[in-house]
């Protein structure tokens, strides 16, 4: 009887998923549902929404927006918003573009609204920090205000290549993915291009550190200004939030122009719903009669700013708590992205439309970060590797042919994610068939035309295009040569993750480098079988050097980047070696070079 109970306990359970998943598909835009299309003023192809949507929550074009008197919005010349606010001999600044060329716009259009010099920048968080210094003529007359963390944040990012990591070995990943994430690979013009603001990448900065940072609650008085500043909360950085009261006036980067994007694509560390719900909660509380946001326009008014920091805030309880709610009920990741669903009274204000994340991808973050990868699917402990199951499923469903068959059959009924789940077993199967690689790149442009946020259609878009032999999408960005050479003992930190084992399974090797440009500093690399241990004091190491490099920064970074060989650096006399020069270039190819020709994502055609 006991056993009896637990089966219909368990399908009772089970019965709300199943239908729930069925509900789900039947009104997915990508199972057949139906959606309007339209062509956005760049000759996009999108969802009608996110071309009407989207100019109301976001400058499109260069814009300076007068919020109130001494107060100003300055939009569409960077990714992110620059708020202005006029002091008795100066002004504040509040975010300065990522680029020395975005804020040399900026400047230009701060000098339109006044003759009163820039005199305190403050940053909202170290992802638009990089163009204070095109700002100013005279950095040291400036009071360059942050979160304690953010030249911290700011220093980890470059050496990881520019995009936020938590461990910054993977930074140059990352940064790829941000090419795709934001759209910077697709056209300007035509169906395939974005319909969001592109980051500037690659492009010089122009970033002055913070000389004063603040705590939590602290208060200043800056140019006759009075500002409170407030720390404790994060959305998706260090958070430097600053009320002014005598404006009633908030400045921010919690509100953002879409659903709070708690899941980045292009892989982020986890970022709490609650941290960032508490942010808002501490400007709600405020009661501010305006805001001002690092991305999305200004709201103006009382009423209005709290029914939009309800909504927003609300969304993101919504999301987080039934995500919780699914997991206490059994379900794993694949469930919660169809369990999940938004009210539609949350459209209520334009902010929550899903136009850069989408709250599908949410639930899956908030699991692993909660439980693990784990779902408790047992038959997941000892999957076979996915070329060889694509292998065995074509077979089963009776060979290349068939499953062509009902891709096409799929995709011709509008079920394009079914389409792409049994594409992929094809490509799995050969790379550089053209005639699966264009049915993908078909399926995946379809996908991306009707979803609404900006950041699943880079992807799409860029995968497709690749596909088409149209671009080549990197793999990764490594950090430039200067940001290597100004920090060796780093990168030779990082050099580690590189190593060869099954080259090195049999190597119990030391490498001291000594960098004559950074003060004689020493560090080392002990290569030991298979593994390798960055040593930071060789002089206090269990192992004395077998080899000993004498070398600058400059020239660790073209060895690291692979643009010169060790042979070539110690024949030009860029590099002295201590020890057998032979048996050290054994050991150095024991490490993955880099190689341009090689890096990409998607294989170029053949032929």
């Amino acid at each position: 009887m006991g056993n009896m109970k637990s089966k219909i306990q368990k399908i009772i359970l089970t019965l709300p998923v199943m239908a729930v998943t069925a509900i789900a598909q039947a009104t997915s835009p990508y199972m057949g549902s139906d959606v309007t299309l339209t062509t956005a003023p760049n000759g996009a192809i999108a969802r009608e929404e996110v071309v009407t949507i989207t100019p109301q929550i976001t400058y499109a074009e260069p814009t300076i927006d007068k919020v109130a008197e001494g107060i100003w919005s300055i939009g569409g010349y960077s990714l992110a918003n620059t708020s202005v606010i006029e002091g008795d001999d100066g002004l504040i600044v509040y975010d300065t573009g990522d680029t020395r060329e975005e804020s040399e716009h900026i400047r230009k259009a701060i000098e339109s609204i006044s003759d009163k010099p820039i005199k305190v920048i403050i940053y909202s968080h170290s992802h638009y920090a990089m163009g204070a210094g095109a700002l100013v003529d005279n950095p040291e007359d400036v009071v360059v205000i942050g979160h304690p963390k953010l030249n911290e944040t700011v220093d980890s990012s470059l050496k990881g290549g520019g995009a936020p990591s938590a461990i910054p070995e993977v930074g140059p990943i990352l940064t790829a993915r941000t090419m795709s994430h934001f759209g910077l690979l697709l056209p300007e013009t035509g169906p395939d291009a974005g319909v969001a603001a592109k980051l500037d990448m690659g492009k010089p900065i122009a970033f002055l550190p913070a000389t004063r940072t603040v705590k939590d609650g602290e208060e200043l008085e800056l140019l006759g200004v009075k500002l409170q500043f407030f720390t404790e909360y994060m959305s998706d950085d260090y958070n430097l939030t600053v009320w002014v009261p005598e404006k009633e006036a908030v400045l921010n980067n919690f509100l953002w122009p879409g659903t709070p994007n708690l899941y980045s694509l292009r892989g982020a560390v986890y970022r709490s719903p609650l941290d960032w719900r508490d942010g808002l909660k501490v400007i709600r509380d405020l009661q501010p009669e305006i805001l001002l946001n690092t991305h999305t326009r200004a709201v103006v008014g009382q009423e209005k700013v709290m029914k939009t920091l309800t909504l927003y805030m609300d969304m993101m309880s919504f999301t987080y708590d039934q995500t919780l709610r699914g997991i206490m009920r059994g379900m794993g990741p694949d469930d919660l992205r169809h369990f999940v669903t938004i009210p539609p009274h949350f459209n209520e204000i334009p902010e929550n439309f899903q136009g850069y994340g989408e709250t599908v991808h949410f639930p899956e973050a908030i699991y692993q970060y909660v439980i693990g990868w784990f779902d408790w699917d047992s038959t997941k402990l000892f999957k076979i590797a996915p070329e060889e199951a694509a292998l065995r499923t074509v077979d089963l469903m009776g060979g290349k042919k068939k499953v062509l068959k009902a891709t096409r059959a799929a995709f011709d009924k509008k079920e394009f994610a079914w389409a792409a789940e049994l594409v992929q077993h094809l490509y799995l199967l050969d790379r550089n068939d053209k005639e699966i690689r264009q049915l993908k790149a078909d399926i995946l442009r379809q996908l991306a035309y009707r979803t609404t946020g900006s950041i699943s259609r880079g992807f799409l878009l860029s995968e497709a295009l690749a596909l088409e032999g149209k671009i080549k999408a990197p793999l990764v960005i490594l950090p430039s040569p200067e940001i290597i050479a100004g920090s060796p003992a780093t990168f030779v930190d990082y050099y580690r993750i590189y190593i060869d084992p099954g080259k090195s399974r049999n190597t119990d090797k030391v490498i001291e480098f000594v960098f004559t440009d950074q003060e004689e500093q020493r560090v080392a690399l002990h290569i030991r079988r298979g593994i390798v241990e960055f040593v930071p004091e060789p002089s206090n190491y269990l192992k004395q050097a077998d080899f000993v490099l004498e070398l600058d920064g400059k020239t660790w970074a073209e060895l690291y980047l692979n643009s010169t060989t060790l042979g070539e650096a110690v024949a030009s006399g860029k590099v002295k070696v201590e020890g057998n020069q032979k048996d050290l270039t054994v050991i150095f190819d024991m490490f993955d070079k880099f190689e341009p020709a090689k890096n990409f994502l998607v294989p170029p055609l053949e032929g």
